[in-house]
């Protein structure tokens, strides 16, 4: 039997950065979140790289929106199966990346990492995208610490 890890967040709050992420998703659906080269230079190989990383990545997205489904937008609580996680994982990096590559590219990634900016300049987009890659680090530190054994 597989472990559950659950999460208690504040609905209210995640729901505009939840739906900004939707959106970045939805514009990138047939295209990869995060640049990756093919490992060599063919183009068959090329394409059938492409082609399993965009699979793996629907995946792990997927698992990052049934983690925000419906449920999770009425009472704030997230669960995610142990089995589940390195997807969760993946999907969490792959958006920060898809992030901090669009809406917060003008900022440097020391000062994105290091929570440097300030956020009375940002516009609703850059707040509400900074707002998304701040929770999906957390979510990843918080599964990293609750699967340390």
């Amino acid at each position: 039997m597989s472990r559950q890890l659950e999460f208690r967040l504040d609905a209210d709050a995640i729901r505009p950065l939840v739906a900004h992420v939707m959106n970045l998703i939805d514009s990138a659906q047939d295209e990869l979140l995060a640049p990756n080269a093919p490992p060599v230079e063919d183009e068959l190989m090329s394409g059938f790289w492409s082609q399993d990383l965009l699979s793996s990545q629907r995946k792990d997205i997927a698992a990052i929106s049934e983690l925000f489904d419906d449920d999770f937008l009425e009472s704030g609580k997230a669960t995610v199966d142990e089995e589940d996680v390195d997807l969760v994982l993946r999907g969490c990096a792959a958006i920060r990346l898809k992030i901090r590559e669009t809406t917060l590219s003008k900022f440097s990634d020391h000062s994105l990492e290091r929570g440097e900016l300030d956020q009375a300049e940002f516009g609703n987009e850059e707040r509400d995208a900074y707002g998304a890659y701040i929770l999906f680090a957390s979510l990843q530190e918080l599964i990293i610490s609750q699967m340390d054994p």
